[in-house]
Formats: C-alpha cells, sequence, structure tokens
C-alpha cells in the first residue's frame, strides 16, 4: 500500500542507570535526622530501668531522660558531620571511602565524648579508659547503622539499576519498531500509483463517470494516507476511512471482482488505535486473497468492543494460506507494535475463514486516552 512518510514522533530520551547511591551521596540533613533518631533510641535506655522509676518522680526521670537525650544527641551529631565531611573527599574506590567513613565514626564519636568531657556533662566518661570505652561503643553502633543503611541502599539501587536495564530495553524496542513503522509509511509502491491512474485515464475515455468516482476514491485515499499532525493521537476513524478509501480504488480497479464491507460502530470511531494496522490487514487480503482468486471475493472489515478490549476481524473469501500469508514483514510490524504498546494484551492470529479465505483477528485493549510504551 503506498505510504506517505511522516515525520517521526520525538521519543523520549533512554534511560540509564543510577549512579551508586552509596552512604557519601545521602544529603547532610538525612544523615543528621538518622543520628538524632539513633540518639533518641539510646536514650530510652535511661527510661527502661526500674529502680529509677523506684527512686524518683516522674518529672524528675524526665529531666534526668533529657540530659541524656541531649547527650547522645551531642556524640550522634559530632559523628553525623564526621560522615558527611569524609563523604565528601574526593575518593574513587569502594574500599577507600569504606575506610574514610570509619575512621569518620571513629573520630566523631571521640569529639562528641570529648565535648562532653570538656563541658563538664554529667554523663560525660571520668577517665580516659572510660572514654575509649565509649568510643568504641558509639563505633560499633554506629558502624552497624551505617552498614545496614549501606546494604539497603545497594539492594535498593539494585533493583533500580534492573529496571533501568528493562526501561531501556523496552525504549529501544519501541525506537526500532517505530523506526520500522516509519520505514513502511514512506515506503511508495510504484505499481498501485501508476496502475491508478493508468485506469483514471482509460475510464476518461470510455465510462467518464466511473473514472470519476475512481478519481474521487483515489483523492480520498491519498488525503487519509497523509501523516497526522506531530504529537496527534491516530484513532480508529482515521484508520477505518484509510482502509475504506483504499478498498474503494481497488475495488473499482478489479471491475466488480471485489466486493466490500464494514461493520464498525460510530462511538468506536474516536478511540486511539495504532495506525497501519487494519490497513496492512486489508492490502494483505487483497494481495493474498482476493487478487488470486478467479472470481474475487468479498473483504469484511469487522470492529467491536468486547468488554475491556477490542477486536478488529479482517475477513476475506480468496484463495486463503498459501504459505506465505503470515510471514510478511507487514504481519510482523504489525505485531511487534501490538507487543510495544500493549505487551501481552496486544495479540494477533490468522486461522483459515470458512468456506474459504484467511480470517485476521486483533485484540488489544480499550483505552480511553492514547497508549505508551511499558512504562511509557
Amino acid at each position: 500500500m503506498p505510504l506517505f512518510a511522516a515525520r517521526p514522533a520525538p521519543m523520549p530520551p533512554l534511560a540509564s542507570a543510577p549512579a551508586s547511591g552509596a552512604l557519601h551521596q545521602v544529603p547532610a540533613l538525612t544523615v543528621l535526622a538518622c543520628a538524632l533518631v539513633v540518639a533518641l533510641m539510646m536514650s530510652t535506655q535511661y527510661l527502661i530501668q526500674p529502680f529509677v522509676w523506684r527512686n524518683w518522680p516522674w518529672d524528675e526521670v524526665l529531666a534526668g531522660w533529657t540530659v541524656v537525650l541531649r547527650d547522645r544527641a551531642v556524640v550522634a551529631g559530632a559523628i553525623a558531620m564526621a560522615l558527611v565531611a569524609a563523604g565528601r573527599l574526593p575518593l574513587a574506590t569502594l574500599r577507600a571511602r569504606a575506610l574514610a567513613l570509619g575512621l569518620a565514626i571513629v573520630m566523631g564519636a571521640a569529639a562528641g565524648e570529648l565535648a562532653l568531657r570538656v563541658g563538664g556533662a554529667s554523663g560525660a566518661a571520668a577517665s580516659t579508659a572510660a572514654l575509649l570505652s565509649q568510643v568504641a561503643r558509639w563505633s560499633v553502633i554506629a558502624g552497624c547503622v551505617a552498614t545496614m543503611w549501606s546494604l539497603w541502599r545497594g539492594v535498593a539501587e539494585t533493583s533500580a539499576a534492573a529496571q533501568a536495564v528493562e526501561l531501556r530495553s523496552a525504549q529501544l524496542e519501541r525506537r526500532a519498531t517505530e523506526a520500522r513503522l516509519e520505514a513502511l509509511r514512506g515506503q511508495i509502491e510504484p505499481h498501485f500509483l501508476f496502475n491508478t491512474l493508468a485506469t483514471v485515464r482509460r475510464l476518461q475515455q470510455v465510462d467518464p463517470a466511473q473514472g470519476a468516482q475512481l478519481l474521487a476514491h483515489f483523492v480520498t485515499y491519498l488525503h487519509s494516507a497523509q501523516p497526522a499532525q506531530p504529537n496527534a493521537s491516530d484513532t480508529l476513524g482515521q484508520e477505518i476511512d484509510l482502509a475504506r478509501a483504499y478498498l474503494g480504488v481497488v475495488a473499482q480497479r478489479m471491475g466488480g471482482r471485489l466486493q466490500v464491507r464494514f461493520d464498525v460502530a460510530d462511538e468506536l470511531r474516536p478511540h486511539p488505535f495504532p495506525l497501519l494496522t487494519i490497513a496492512t490487514l486489508v492490502e494483505n487480503a487483497v494481495k493474498h486473497g482476493i487478487a488470486p482468486a478467479p472470481d474475487g471475493g468479498l473483504i469484511s472489515v469487522t470492529v467491536r468492543r468486547s468488554g475491556t478490549a477490542i477486536e478488529a476481524l479482517v475477513t476475506d473469501t480468496g484463495v486463503g494460506f498459501t504459505g506465505q500469508s503470515g510471514s510478511g514483514i507487514g504481519l510482523a510490524n504489525i505485531r511487534a507494535r501490538l507487543s510495544t504498546l500493549y505487551g501481552s494484551a496486544g495479540t494477533l492470529t490468522l486461522q483459515a475463514n470458512t468456506p474459504s479465505g484467511v480470517r485476521a483477528a486483533m485484540r488489544l485493549p480499550f483505552h480511553d486516552s492514547p497508549p505508551t510504551a511499558s512504562t511509557e
């Protein structure tokens, strides 16, 4: 079928896998918030000691708890700031980053405990041994928290990277399918154009009325085959108009050997529909079914809604399967486009028609808006 080139719609940029999001890439406010949560959890140790509640009234218990919370927050905040500073170092290897973060935890814990000691906090370590014990305690806790955070982020990034690869694959497949569609739309079949014009010229000499009617069908076909405006959605009505105009031209050229029947509900015409699908099935029915049949035959196009799906049927009473009816590039393009747009919900099946010919059935989801790829 002569199809005219159209400007391809702009494609979104290909997705790429996210960069590694280790602890050094976490925002500073997030690190500080996590440090405060750890300090709060550690301070609750003071509240769960039974002797505290037995020996002091609740207001003094809460006052003591706020002091403990303050001291924990000072040390946790110092560790958080050290981690943020270490995260900004230009280190290239994972081992170097891990070493820097470990040293930052120890130095932050030591700085926080020394600050409490210098400030005379009641809970500050009184001796060097006690200070080192507190620093070791904080280092273990902070190291465990940092390790769990890194493992969680690693799992999340692995999942995100896998999704990005899958999205990139789907986008590449869509680009390839759209490229095949553009090639199909840009293909002009000289025989169809020249034979139609030659038939119009002959009919103008022997039967001007028939020639005028054929010319009208041909003009309608050319108008229907024009590319749509950029970003405009293709509709079932446009596809039916193109197929109807094409069959109108072919029917007159075949001199009564082709009969055509359409059964399409008007309310379905505005709904989105992949372009050049029914038109390709109609063209196949003419070339491989009706044209080789000595007596011609009938081509029927039926589109109906079936629950949450749309079914489009193109049947012919031609010669039937010849061994190549289901393997052409046009049918392969239809299947690829349906798979790209709808996944497993878009199908195309071919089977023998009764009493003769081929029945092509296309099924796709019923959408109120234009379909996109998978996460288009």
